[in-house]
């Protein structure tokens, strides 16, 4: 019998079994992937390295950058040569200063608000809708909320939205003016030096089924069966609903409700920088269209990276790849790259999406809380950055604390 089986080999299920292992615990890592690191992935666009998966850390993301320094790990800044282009229909000077204005406005009044159980009725589409007057001004608040959640606001509970926002360091996180950091090799980089010292207690290709509480043990069953004294579910919630699994109400509340943001990582590698050459960034922000915001990822070749989110993700795959193709190619301003890829984690049958998201009518669904011998990891049962590198690592952490007690 292992004292601790840990079901998910993402970042935060390593965490958790990394720590538990330098306690001296029996612990063993079950993963139904043939790899680690979960939405952590490492790929390469025209020779270069790049995160097909997640891949800043956000000022104020203090565990990150520990891990990363503690795993000899190097981080470099995300530097941005150039003016950022936010795209919108709007061209008269004084009506983008007036909105510009209104935006901050709206803002100050989402972060002030008080979070109450009624606005759990209430979609953030509906509430911006009725709140916000100027049109601009919603707009640019609605593209940061697809943005971060991946999901339209529509299917957005404003509860949910406002606790999240919070969570996360608000619309201006502690530090922002000092930029993101990369991981130098790519964020899975932190998983696979984990899973490195962690050796033949990580299991792959093992898809876990059941998970039964007896009261004197837990066991997991899939193709093999496993018995511990504890064990620690690390996958996202979504994926719960395969699982044969008792839940406490709130927490089988929260499963049957929660959909995942799907996105879609659109990749272009250039021979150089062209768009540096009329002083731009290579970052742009849409309002409309497919491509919601695009960046620059420096490297040699230097390449540009698109993001499609939402409801005009789960499209995509429906649509001609050439046509696709062009669509991305035009948005970043050269029909002719030496290297395309795109990668659509909304397919992953592992991931199924990216972000956590609740819709309205979801009051009284909770995610993280402990159910006998069963604890919980996984980014989204984060209190401080869920949906983050940095949420897995600290729930990570505090399950390892829970399981080993």
């Amino acid at each position: 019998m292992f004292d601790v089986i840990v079901v998910g080999a993402g970042l935060s299920g390593l965490v958790c079994a990394r720590r538990l292992a330098q306690r001296g615990a029996n612990v063993i890592v079950l993963e139904a992937r043939d790899r680690v690191g979960g939405r952590l992935h490492t790929g390469t666009v025209g020779g270069a390295v790049v995160d097909l998966g997640g891949q800043w850390i956000t000022p104020g993301q203090h565990r990150v950058f520990e891990l990363a320094h503690e795993l000899g790990i190097a981080t470099i800044v995300h530097e941005r040569h150039g003016r950022a282009v936010l795209e919108e229909s709007e061209r008269s000077w004084l009506r983008r200063t007036t909105a510009a204005l209104a935006q901050w406005s709206a803002m100050r009044r989402i972060e002030r608000l008080p979070e109450h159980p009624d606005f759990d009725s209430v979609s953030l589409r509906d509430w911006l809708a009725t709140t916000i007057r100027n049109r601009i001004a919603r707009d640019r608040i609605q593209l940061h909320a697809d943005l971060i959640f991946a999901c339209d606001p529509s299917e957005l509970s404003l509860l949910y939205y406002q606790k999240t926002l919070r969570a996360t360091g608000g619309f201006a996180p502690e530090g922002a003016d000092t930029g993101e950091l990369r991981v130098v090799g790519g964020a899975q980089s932190l998983a696979l030096r984990i899973a490195d010292s962690l050796g033949d207690r990580i299991h792959l290709s093992a898809p876990i089924e059941a998970i039964e509480d007896t009261g004197a043990s837990v066991i997991a069953r899939g193709a093999a069966t496993y018995e511990a004294k504890q064990l620690v579910l690390a996958i996202p919630p979504t994926l719960v609903r395969r699982l044969a699994i008792e839940l406490p109400p709130a927490a089988r509340r929260y499963v049957d409700l929660v959909h995942t943001g799907r996105v879609i990582k659109c990749f272009a590698a250039y021979p150089r920088a062209f768009w540096r050459d009329v002083g731009l960034s290579g970052e742009q922000y849409r309002v409309h269209g497919a491509v919601r915001a695009t960046v620059e990822l420096a490297g040699a070749p230097p390449a540009l990276l698109a993001f499609i989110v939402g409801r005009e993700a789960a499209r995509w795959a429906t649509r001609d790849p050439a046509e696709r193709r062009a669509e991305v190619l035009a948005v970043f301003g050269d029909p002719d790259p030496l290297d395309y890829l795109e990668v659509d984690w909304g397919v992953d049958p592992w991931s199924g999406g990216c972000v956590a998201c609740l819709p309205p009518n979801s009051l009284g669904a909770r995610w993280g809380e402990s159910h006998g011998r069963v604890h919980f990891a996984g980014t989204e049962t984060a209190r401080a950055w869920p949906g983050y590198m940095e949420g897995a690592i600290e729930a990570g952490e505090r399950a390892a604390e829970l399981a080993r007690e």
